[in-house]
């Protein structure tokens, strides 16, 4: 049965009193009751999208919850099938649905698949279900992991930052056709080690930038793809070093004059000259 206990919030061991004891009707009406209770974390729950309509996902012990539009159940990803680890953290995709979820050093890629329309949900417009598509195996504990905007790339945060990939590159008219990628191979394209542990990242509304920032830190580390604006400013002939790599990143600093809690992007448009 899914209801839960009157709640009351307690200060000091005094607690509140409830609408009962007051005398006096609730000021907030219920609106609905969900089971299990988020994981504790600003990384354990995210909003996406998946064609046109908004989604909510969120790590509860060892399972996934996803809620629709109206944050109605839409699907409940069990743990059972990932070793009943507990979820470290979930981000979801705003442009294809994504889901990445965090078991450990193990992350799980979950996409949406099309489902007929039943009947009792044909007030939402989310006829979806999530299925595992691929998984990215880390050498240590991932603490944090964001989708750039397309969905295409995947910045995790453990001992060190990697940015993963299923797109080739060197011919990216391959992924034109999303059905003709092979989603499972996920593979590094930029890594660097950090002085200490990513605690906050995201990525610009544009994906050109990321930033990132560690636990108590007055410095947030705004990172740029190098080849991108070097080639704006000249032509790079590339070398022997460059070759090997698909892409580089590079950052600057920028201060605060206190310890950095949060940070959000400015939403401009991609039509907006540099």
């Amino acid at each position: 049965a899914e209801w839960l206990p009157q709640f009351r919030p307690a200060c000091g061991g005094v607690g509140w009193p409830g609408p009962e004891r007051a005398g006096r009707s609730p000021a907030m009406n219920l609106h609905q009751v969900l089971t299990g209770a988020v994981n504790p974390g600003d990384n354990c729950f995210s909003v996406g999208s998946v064609g046109g309509h908004p989604f909510t996902a969120y790590a509860s012990g060892c399972d996934i919850v996803i809620l629709g539009t109206d944050f109605e159940r839409l699907q409940i990803i069990p743990g059972a099938k990932h070793g009943n680890i507990q979820v470290g953290c979930v981000d979801c995709s705003l442009q294809q649905g994504k889901i990445a979820a965090s078991y450990g050093n193990a992350i799980c890629i979950f996409e949406p698949v099309q489902c007929l329309k039943q009947k009792h949900d044909c007030h939402t417009g989310l006829h979806y279900q999530w299925q595992k598509s691929g998984q990215i195996t880390l050498e240590h504990t991932v603490h944090n992991l964001t989708w750039d905007p397309t969905g295409s790339r995947l910045l995790t945060g453990s001992s060190c930052l990697q940015l993963w990939s299923n797109i080739n590159y060197e011919n990216p008219a391959e992924y034109e056709n999303h059905e003709k990628a092979d989603v499972q191979d996920w593979r590094i394209i930029w890594q660097c080690k950090t002085a200490s542990q990513v605690h906050l990242m995201k990525f610009s509304p544009d994906g050109e930038f990321f930033a990132t920032a560690g636990k108590d830190d007055c410095l947030i580390k705004v990172w740029y793809n190098t080849d991108s604006w070097k080639s704006a400013v000249a032509p790079q002939v590339p070398t022997p070093e460059l070759i090997s790599q698909e892409v580089d990143f590079s950052f600057i600093y920028l201060a605060h004059p206190r310890s950095v809690s949060g940070f959000s992007w400015r939403k401009t448009s991609k039509y907006m000259p540099r």
